[in-house]
């Protein structure tokens, strides 16, 4: 498709790999034209022309009279570039819908080039109908023709570094020594993923430090111009060019472009791999945490690369949605796990994202690298207690219960960790504490109104004196206050409370009430 790009060729191509792919045939094929499909081959019909133009240009089903049909559609530089109408007499496997999904990555690329050859010979052509006529356009015709030579050859530059064992390495030092300018690929997060820098005096010092993060960096500022590489709407890195002047002449811009249009397939390629891998990883980390088979798990871990036989932890992450600069949660959860070297197995759940995390790693960052990389602090993340592969359901429960605690409290956003729950972690809250209200209303509920009424501190007095073990001497230098008036606080616990400080059952339980309103009152503070 890339060899000598043009809209016949590679519809043909794409045709035929459609009907290799999945058995089906392409009922009708479209291509863009002035910001719409329009219809390129195929036998006209109405009705199958709005279906295709519902899909709003996302692949999937459409309609069909007991038939498969499928909008398949092929974008590049983040435009809709074509689309195809497929039917089949019964559905393809999903494996053949998935490389059906890959197959339009490449022909929405070259599509695009094709639209930019095209482009440009129709100015050649003009130029030369203008020369024609008159004759000082010769030499803005032989301008152009020696343009179109330039830019031909840094096609031809650009796909035989792509051909080359080093993909989008290859491609950006080609354009770095194409443009004589520095050169940056970084991934969707800011991260350099190639760097090429040239001998000039104006070019930064520095590598990643002085291009910064391209996809929040201010053009105006950073000196860097940078182009945004997606595929399927979604960003997969960023390529930036050092221009501080702006100066680029349209050589370097056709460079760009056309380096940004053949790393996307590159990119794109790459993540259609990972999201397989990721898909696994997913099924695996549902499975522990429901109670699967640990034998089956055990190998299906090892395929992965991630070792079941030592300590684990389930997590639980929840943050707005969508996200201020669009990054998926889930993908930044990944991201972030791997920038601090912890392994883990992630899956998406409607109310949060799970992740199974290897034991021995310390968490504290998590929350303020998921901030940085989402750009928001709206989040909540509730970590379960350590515990071997067949016991994943219970850390994953104490995760909702540590993610639910923190969600319902003063400071709901932020991190908590099961471990660290105290006393909470013992106290039935799936009533929403409820229960653990009556139970401390029925037991400290007279002390607490009539502390309330009188402005007077039985409640705090009770709770020193059973943190004190009962011990009178302890219990005043606490409070501060002379024996006899702690002897006179105590008879009156007793009168107003009218509970018996000598029986232990009575003592258990009032000690487990003030406690537990405490912990209520400074819930996570």
């Amino acid at each position: 498709m890339f060899e000598r790009p043009s809209v016949r060729r590679t519809m043909r191509l794409a045709c035929t790999a459609a009907e290799e792919i999945a058995g089906c045939a392409v009922r009708a094929a479209y291509v863009a034209s002035q910001g719409r499909l329009v219809r390129y081959s195929g036998k006209e019909d109405r009705r199958l022309d709005h279906l295709v133009e519902a899909r709003g240009g996302t692949s999937g089903a459409i309609g069909g009279d007991g038939a498969w049909r499928f909008a398949l559609f092929f974008r590049g530089t983040g435009k809709v570039r074509g689309a195809f109408a497929l039917e089949a007499a019964g559905e393809p496997s999903r494996a053949s819908v998935r490389l059906l999904l890959a197959l339009a990555e490449p022909t929405g690329a070259a599509l695009a080039a094709a639209e930019l050859i095209d482009r440009e010979r129709r100015q050649a052509r003009e130029l030369r109908r203008l020369g024609k006529v008159n004759e000082s356009s010769t030499l803005a015709m032989a301008a152009t023709i020696v343009q179109l030579n330039a830019q031909q050859q840094i096609r031809d530059e650009i796909v035989a570094a792509a051909r080359s064992g080093n993909g989008e390495g290859q491609i950006v030092e080609t354009v770095s020594r194409i443009t004589r300018r520095s050169i940056v690929l970084q991934d969707s997060f800011g991260n350099e993923l190639v760097y090429a820098g040239v001998a000039d005096p104006t070019a930064p010092a520095g590598r990643t430090t002085a291009a910064g993060n391209l996809s929040t960096a201010d053009r105006s500022t950073s000196g860097w111009r940078r182009t945004t590489i997606s595929s399927r709407g979604e960003t997969l890195g960023v390529f930036g060019i050092y221009d501080p002047e702006d100066t680029r002449s349209e050589d370097d811009r056709f460079a760009v472009e056309y380096a940004s249009g053949t790393i996307a397939v590159e990119l794109a390629h790459r993540r259609n791999v990972a999201e397989v891998e990721l898909r696994l990883g997913r099924d695996l980390a549902d499975d522990l945490v429901s109670g699967g088979e640990v034998v089956d798990a055990l190998a299906r871990a090892e395929a992965l690369h991630f070792d079941l036989g030592g300590l684990h932890r389930a997590m639980l992450v929840t943050w707005e949605t969508p996200t201020p600069n669009g990054v998926d949660v889930s993908a930044a959860v990944r991201y972030q796990l791997t920038v601090m070297h912890i392994p883990s197995l992630i899956s998406r759940r409607p109310e949060a994202t799970l992740a199974v995390v290897a034991d021995g790693h310390d968490l504290s960052r998590l929350y303020e690298g998921l901030s940085a990389a989402l750009t928001s602090v709206r989040g909540t993340i509730g970590i379960g207690g350590r515990c071997e592969a067949r016991d994943l359901p219970r850390s994953y429960a104490e995760a909702r219960r540590a993610l639910r605690i923190r969600v319902e409290s003063r400071q709901p956003l932020g991190l908590t960790n099961h471990d660290d729950l105290g006393l909470l972690r013992i106290l039935d809250t799936s009533d929403e504490g409820a229960r653990l209200e009556r139970f401390i209303g029925e037991w400290l509920g007279p002390l607490v109104e009539y502390d309330h009424l009188h402005h007077s501190e039985l409640v705090r007095t009770l709770t020193v004196y059973l943190d004190s073990g009962g011990n009178y001497d302890r219990t005043a230098a606490e409070l501060v206050i002379h024996r006899s008036t702690l002897r006179y606080r105590l008879r009156r616990i007793r009168e107003v409370g009218e509970r018996d400080l000598s029986d232990p059952e009575s003592r258990l339980n009032l000690h487990v009430a003030v406690r537990a309103r405490a912990a209520l009152a400074d819930q996570l503070r």
